[in-house]
């Protein structure tokens, strides 16, 4: 090839680089709407989704709200069983693409289906339902409706596995402090006690406001005066107690939960623990802005352990942001206070707020609007009082992990593959247990027969079933015309796992 045609062809090669579209920028973090949107049978974003799928994601740019949306067939829409429409609700969210959420049939003809939670995998596209926790005598239980953590097993032999832990403070079971946690590494529930002082108390239990993972610990909030923070993969857990800077804390008791929530809020960004509050406003009252001059202001957790644990950032006068051009630009109300949404997890210098119809971006230092939209999420008051995740959320993004290679994997006793394998193997087999306990009970799938359906192992018998699977003392025909509704339930959940 000579020289002039080496040189058109590298020429024609960079017009065509040129002329390719740029790829668009990974989203780096979106604004996760908790209520999640549940598609009806005839809509065609259902019958589009791939065979094998129930869930998928439609995501937008912030300030944008981002929804997770459910195929009808995890909420069984069936106007003969829930006389209620079916609601969902994000617990928690991995930035790895996990989701923790409940489904709430109010109209369900089962007590077990009242209330489902379910592990989502976002890449994979798909929902499973986790299974029942086999410590109803003690009267512990999975309640969807507290602080709910989900956190990645930092174990390289569990690698892509997650935990799911709900803490029990001392005053709401007996026995002292305890974490009932769910591995998907094992599919077993457990108990897990916690070290605790005497001091380190939740004031009311039922009414604390979240929890989240961050840097390999659970952090519980309790916005009103503190946060309780613990690694729960530690062989002996402490609870320890952080409370919040100084001045912040609200010694009476509080009536509306729901103002401290809307006003409050500690999130990741930068990868440090942020706290921002409104100041200047009654948590119990409504007080017009201008008698009371109200402000935000932000700390960061440099040291959870330390005497002062919290470090000062920076304060802004809602007046001196209100007077900025930037405000009425962007369509904002003068005088009213906005609700705390969330923090950027990029820079902690902005903080999103909700006024109406609008979310809107603020570069705080600045007192200036740095983006604005129109958002239909509303901050509801009876859905912050029935959920502990708040209505919007930031939920940082990342690529799917990418095929496991077994150069790559760290040398362990029990690699990747094996554990994946045996994790299949345990599942199918817990939802065969299942079904069999099912059709030989005279029992419904919850209550005493939950005591049944303990976490076991491979070469351990299972509490509860026989040693010889013999047939079932009803058959499939007479089970079903019996109790057909707890049938048509495992057999959903079933479904949902994959079991054609």
């Amino acid at each position: 090839m000579s020289a002039s045609e080496a040189a058109a062809e590298s020429s024609s090669r960079a017009r065509q680089d040129a002329d390719a579209e740029p790829e668009p920028p990974q989203r780096r973090w979106v604004a996760l709407v908790s209520t999640a949107v549940i598609l009806l049978d005839g809509d065609e974003r259902a019958r589009a989704m791939p065979l094998g799928t129930n869930v998928e994601l439609d995501l937008h740019d912030p300030p944008q709200p981002s929804y997770l949306v459910l195929h009808p067939r995890i909420v069984a829409l069936d106007p003969c069983y829930f006389a209620h429409q079916p609601s969902a609700y994000i617990l928690a969210a991995d930035r790895s693409g996990r989701l923790l959420f409940r489904v709430n049939n109010p109209g369900s003809n089962d007590p077990a289906e009242d209330e489902v939670m379910y592990l989502c995998d976002t890449h994979a596209r798909r929902a499973t339902t986790l299974l029942p926790a086999p410590y109803p005598f003690l009267r512990i239980e999975p309640r969807p409706r507290r602080s709910v953590g989900l956190i990645a097993d930092p174990d390289p032999r569990r690698r892509g596995h997650y935990l799911v832990a709900q803490l029990y403070p001392r005053e709401s079971v007996l026995h002292g402090d305890k974490l009932l946690c769910y591995s998907t590494a094992t599919l077993q529930w457990f108990l897990k006690p916690l070290l605790t002082s005497s001091s380190v108390r939740m004031r009311n239990p039922c009414a604390e406001t979240g929890v989240l993972a961050h840097a390999g610990r659970l952090y519980w909030l309790a916005l009103a005066y503190g946060v309780f923070v613990c690694d729960p993969f530690a062989a002996t857990s402490h609870l320890r107690f952080v409370p919040l800077p100084r001045d912040c804390e609200i010694l009476e008791e509080l009536s509306h939960r729901v103002y401290v929530a809307q006003h409050r809020r500690v999130a990741p960004s930068e990868g440090l623990l942020r706290y921002v509050e409104v100041r200047g406003l009654s948590y119990e009252v409504h007080v017009p802005p201008d008698v009371v001059n109200p402000s935000v202001w932000m700390w960061t957790l440099v040291d959870s352990e330390a005497a002062e644990p919290w470090r000062f950032e920076y304060e802004a006068p809602f007046a001196e942001v209100w007077a900025h051009e930037s405000y009425a630009a962007a369509g904002l109300r003068h005088g009213e206070v906005p609700h705390v949404a969330l923090v950027d997890p990029d820079d902690h210098g902005v903080v999103y707020f909700l006024q109406g119809s609008k979310l809107f971006g603020l570069d705080v230092r600045a007192r200036r609007v740095v983006s604005c939209e129109d958002c239909s999420v509303r901050d509801d008051r009876e859905i912050m009082l029935r959920n502990s995740r708040p209505i919007l959320d930031a939920w940082e993004l990342s690529p799917p992990s990418p095929p496991r290679s077994p150069r790559t994997e760290p040398s362990s006793p029990s690699p990747p593959e094996e554990l994946d394998a045996v994790g299949k193997m345990e599942r199918e087999r817990c939802y065969i247990v299942s079904l069999y306990l099912l059709l030989t009970s005279e029992q419904h799938y919850h209550g005493a027969l939950a005591v049944n359906l303990v976490s076991f192992t491979p070469n351990t018998e299972v509490t509860g079933a026989p040693t010889n699977w013999g047939a079932p003392p009803l058959s499939m025909h007479a089970m079903l015309r019996k109790d057909s509704h707890c049938v048509r339930a495992l057999l959903l959940k079933l479904h949902n796992c994959g079991f054609q």
